[in-house]
């Protein structure tokens, strides 16, 4: 698969900025403007869900079988499990020591055996058991991201079947989950993941990632694209709408997705026409393997970083954003090292595991086809 030097960068970019996002509830900073703009870098986890879509497709053989539908799951396992398992058991083990007295944290962390089942199996996000926020918060989105893994290959037959078409089974799961989402008691599909239904709000992004991944936007004129990268970027920085649940200047529910499904073609459209972006920059493409560390990383590093300060520091807004941007570099530096000592080797290991189980003879009767005369 070519790989596309902007993407890479964006999703370097997104995790620092969710890392971002997060701390600043540790560390608030005192400035409105600010404020409203940290606060929208909450729309880099639905981008991240865009690109999850997108690098699959573009990915993917166009040919499926029972072996390599088991295959592809287990890849797709041995890329986030490993990692998720450790930070999560940090977190049980943190949970487990405070339940016996040998700690005494500021705030309780969760302690309910059910949510540590669901979560440690990747479920609490489904609407079917556990919270979404316990433990590792951040992880909701890799339960939610791995129901799209398994349901994957219906998506790949569909999006390859149907081509430029499929952009209307987009558009009936924008409207189907926000209705859902609004019946499960959610404000709106951008927060489904507050009613622990944290699947409708993936599901429309990563389908549209797929449909995105077989565009060929290439007669667009530049002057065009280069103007909607600029109109996006504008938009993003200045644009504060009023959210009726008061809780910022944010895009939320079908408005927000639509303004970022607009704002990841047009990138995607420059892109395939060479169009250069400060995303390719080889500071942003560089790291982007550490992505995944830092993104499933930082809960953890903030909640030992930031319970090491005092509380005195961090009241100046200069004060607060360098705080912010320490627990940012530390969370990278964690990732680093993770991805060096232990999430790389392990994934090389287990993907090599995989493939020789599927080198294997194939199964006789394949059982899902992929291709465009099926």
């Amino acid at each position: 698969m070519q790989r596309i030097p902007d993407f890479d960068g964006l999703r370097f970019v997104l995790c620092l900025g969710m890392a971002f996002f997060h701390y600043s509830f540790r560390v608030p900073v005192e400035n409105e403007y600010l404020q409203h703009l940290i606060l929208r870098f909450s729309y880099f986890t639905d981008v991240f869900f865009i690109l999850s879509g997108l690098f699959l497709a573009r990915g993917r053989d166009p040919v499926w079988s029972g072996r390599s539908y088991a295959a592809f799951v287990a890849k797709r396992l041995a890329r986030i499990y490993p990692l998720h398992a450790a930070i999560f058991s940090c977190f049980g083990l943190l949970s487990i020591l405070t339940a016996t007295g040998f700690m005494h944290p500021h705030a309780q962390p969760d302690m309910d055996w059910r949510n540590a089942l669901a979560q440690l199996f990747l479920v609490h996000s489904w609407g079917v058991a556990g919270k979404s926020f316990s433990y590792n918060y951040v992880s909701w989105s890799l339960s939610a991201l791995l129901a799209m893994y398994l349901c994957f290959p219906g998506f790949d037959v569909l999006c390859r079947r149907y081509g430029g078409r499929a952009i209307f089974f987009v558009v009936a799961a924008l409207i189907g989950c926000e209705l859902l989402a609004r019946a499960w008691d959610a404000p709106s599909i951008t927060r489904a993941q507050y009613a622990d239904i944290g699947i409708l709000r993936v599901l429309p992004s990563f389908l549209f990632g797929m449909w995105l991944a077989r565009q060929r936007p290439g007669d667009l004129p530049k002057p065009l694209i280069r103007f909607a990268l600029a109109a996006c970027v504008l938009v993003f920085l200045f644009h504060e709408p009023a959210y009726l649940g008061g809780e910022g200047a944010t895009l939320e529910g079908l408005a927000r997705l639509i303004f970022l499904y607009i704002s990841t073609f047009v990138l995607y459209a420059a892109s395939m026409q060479g169009i250069p972006t400060p995303l390719r920059w080889r500071g942003f493409v560089g790291p982007s393997r550490y992505s995944f560390g830092i993104f499933i990383l930082h809960p953890l590093v903030g909640l030992v970083f930031f319970n090491m300060l005092p509380e005195t520091w961090g009241k100046s807004v200069a004060g607060a954003l360098l705080l912010i941007s320490a627990g940012v570099l530390l969370s990278v530096l964690a990732a680093v090292v993770a991805w060096r000592l232990f999430e790389n080797p392990v994934h090389r290991w287990l993907v090599g595991r995989i493939d020789a189980w599927a080198a294997r003879r194939s199964d006789a009767k394949p059982e899902l086809t992929s291709s465009a005369s099926s």
